[in-house]
């Protein structure tokens, strides 16, 4: 079988060596390309070569123009995106700092307010639960794939409406 192969790729080989072109006419490839490259990089040598009262070709100035408007429309994107707000900070993070070291809030700064606005002296209750482990990673938190048997102890910090306002997991 690899003798058959073998047989077949050298069969290939001197087939392809009788097909190759000789070495006059790679230089005259060659030779054209690098012609080719050295006018493309300077279209004045273009016009120099050019018979004079020649103009730039069409669709070298197709070219130059698409370049033109597509620099354009790149600036007035810029533009326009620098007027847009920065993002916000992370709900997260700013109800927090509201809410204190210990818990997690579960709502947003604005729903916090909702909550707690008039209600200065309300209570709220604080719930002893176990939570499956899975709950961290929903959280955004890090998770131990290797303890997922494992429960999680927790407080959840209810309004007295019910809604669940923050977590604090206790080891």
């Amino acid at each position: 079988m690899s003798a058959l192969l073998s047989q077949l790729l050298a069969q290939g080989r001197d087939e392809l060596q009788l097909r190759q072109p000789g070495s006059e006419q790679d230089a005259a490839v060659l030779a054209r390309l690098t012609r080719l490259q050295a006018l493309v990089a300077d279209p004045q040598r273009l016009l120099q070569w050019a018979p004079a009262g020649t103009r730039l070709p069409r669709a070298m100035k197709g070219v130059a123009w698409s370049g033109l408007w597509l620099t354009g429309a790149a600036l007035l994107m810029a533009l326009a995106m620098l007027g847009f707000d920065p993002p916000a900070l992370q709900p997260s993070s700013a109800a927090a700092a509201q809410v204190g070291s210990d818990f997690l809030p579960l709502v947003s700064p604005l729903e916090w307010q909702q909550a707690m606005a008039g209600e200065k002296q309300a209570a709220v209750w604080l719930v002893p639960a176990t939570l499956p482990r899975e709950r961290l990673a929903l959280m955004g938190l890090p998770f131990d794939a290797a303890r997922a048997n494992e429960p999680l102890q927790a407080e959840l910090m209810l309004h007295p409406s019910g809604q669940v306002l923050a977590v604090r997991f206790i080891q």
